[in-house]
């Protein structure tokens, strides 16, 4: 696969400019999570190791950061081709077979991600309905944890299929 980084852009305009505009904020978000859970459970260490005392709303905290994390990133990750991929049997396919396989790889991510907003959608609505909370350290309710779900997965939907688009040779661009 090419790197994302060596592919001919065009400039983008409307709605695919702010979107990924839109992906660089989440990511960035992503990235100032991860250096505060970071920073927090480096604290927590220090805080047992000198005093024999630790903030008990980390662990929690870092969980529900680590579930945010994943679904502010992933979509700006899968737009720059950052994923793993393993290659065996597609490195010896023709560009043409490639495309073609790219394409619909695309249009099953695309489904899954669909299905996962429409299931966390309802999750989401499920604990706002009912009022649920997570009693642990300290109480959060569920809905402020589990709205990244639908909306991190409709971004990875859009750009499952924006891929799919352009592999199967519809539109040129990422």
């Amino acid at each position: 696969m090419k790197e994302a980084s060596e592919k001919k852009e065009r400039p983008k305009k409307g709605f695919w400019k702010f979107f990924d505009k839109l992906l660089d904020v989440m990511a960035g978000c992503a990235a100032v999570i991860l250096v505060f859970i970071t920073a927090a459970v480096c604290y927590t260490i220090f805080m047992r190791f000198l005093f024999n005392q630790t903030t008990i709303w980390i662990i929690p905290m870092t969980e529900y950061a680590l579930l945010w994390i994943v679904f502010l990133g992933t979509s700006w990750l899968l737009r720059e081709a950052g994923h793993i991929t393993t290659d065996i049997i597609y490195v010896h396919l023709s560009e043409k077979a490639k495309k073609i396989l790219d394409g619909v790889m695309s249009v099953i991510g695309g489904l899954t991600c669909a299905l996962l907003v429409y299931l966390g959608t309802v999750h989401l609505c499920d604990c706002l309905i009912h009022g649920v909370t997570d009693v642990r350290a300290i109480t959060i309710p569920k809905s402020a944890v589990f709205v990244i779900i639908p909306l991190g997965s409709l971004l990875l939907t859009i750009q499952f299929f924006r891929m799919a688009w352009n592999k199967l040779g519809m539109k040129e661009g990422r």
